[in-house]
């Protein structure tokens, strides 16, 4: 059955270049215009009377790791951020819309004994559904096996991450502090594990990532607990 009124409907512009047509003379669009932007581009391309396209999907999540992997591969120097807006929009959406698959991959590039995976392997695991997620295995894998992470390689994607925490959708903000709390815990920073951890599970108890790490550091001490009470002025603070 042919669409209706298809004559009325406003053209599908890519959102980079809606994004570059508003920016301000010589200035790049900001990055939370253009995550805004690819936002409204995926849904409005996706969805269909049946439902919402597999082709777009799969699309999409195949750029988002081509992007990551180009991302991973700029010349940038220890704690600087990435400045790539156009790539990180495409992660961007992914982050929201399949936020456990991304965060699968991206955590399999930086601490997989044989990262950096091959761009085949990281299109793989940012097309498993989310629901097919196994965070337990997962964490098995990379958190358990007793091995010593890079850190110049999670140095490079923190300068990934960094940004898109500071610009994504609050829901993707937190998804993305969860999966900072993993890279921290591989690190041995237990303390800041448990701190973003705590911020991920107090945004969304469902954080799945956050909870493994959490299952993961020992229970706190009750009297520290009531300290941190104390000194967050009769509030636990998170």
């Amino acid at each position: 059955m042919p669409l209706e009124n298809t004559d009325a409907e406003e053209p599908r512009i890519p959102f980079i270049v809606e994004s570059e047509a508003t920016a301000a003379d010589t200035d790049e669009p900001p990055l939370d215009e253009l995550i805004t932007a690819a936002t409204h581009e995926y849904l409005d391309s996706g969805m269909t009377y049946d439902g919402f396209s597999e082709h777009v999907r799969t699309t999409w999540r195949n750029a988002a790791a081509y992007d990551w992997s180009k991302l991973m591969a700029e010349p940038r120097s220890t704690g600087e951020w990435s400045s790539d807006a156009n790539r990180l929009a495409v992660l961007g959406v992914m982050m929201q819309f399949a936020p456990e698959s991304t965060c699968m991959m991206i955590a399999s590039d930086i601490l997989a004994e044989n990262a950096p995976l091959s761009l085949p392997a990281l299109r793989e695991r940012i097309n498993t559904p989310d629901g097919m997620v196994n965070t337990d295995l997962l964490f098995s894998r990379l958190i358990d096996n007793g091995t010593t992470p890079d850190p110049a390689r999670i140095d490079m994607a923190m300068g990934i991450l960094g940004p898109l925490e500071a610009n994504a959708p609050t829901d993707a903000c937190y998804r993305i502090i969860g999966l900072k709390a993993m890279l921290s815990l591989a690190m041995g920073d237990g303390e800041k594990a448990r701190e973003l951890a705590e911020q991920a599970i107090g945004y969304d108890a469902s954080d799945r990532f956050a909870s493994s790490v959490l299952d993961r550091l020992p229970e706190t001490d009750p009297a520290m607990e009531a300290a941190n009470v104390w000194e967050n002025g009769g509030h636990l603070g998170r």
